[in-house]
């Protein structure tokens, strides 16, 4: 039997605008961008505080370009977001939580 459906990764959030992870695949993207964006906040701790210095650039040059990556895989492998509040009878449970 082929199945046409799309496997979702992600669903739309019952709350609010966005997506939750729902696979595998999902989860180990959300685990490695937290993986990616904490492991700069370590290399981060040695610089002076209040002082401008490249690895911060650095730090938020990765933080914007992982953040948009990840929205980008969200986007690909999700419904189209859209607001919500609460469950509905018109809600599509391959879709939404």
């Amino acid at each position: 039997m082929n199945n046409n459906k799309p496997k979702y990764w992600f669903k739309r959030k019952r709350y609010g605008y966005g997506w939750t992870p729902v696979t595998w695949q999902g989860w180990l993207t959300v685990i490695i961008f937290l993986a990616v964006t904490l492991s700069g906040t370590v290399a981060l701790e040695d610089t002076p505080k209040n002082t401008y210095s490249p690895e911060v650039l650095i730090y938020m040059v990765l933080f914007i370009i992982a953040t948009l990556l990840l929205l980008f895989i969200a986007y690909k492998k999700g419904p189209s977001p859209k607001w919500r509040w609460g469950k509905k009878e018109t809600d599509n449970p391959d879709m939404d939580i």
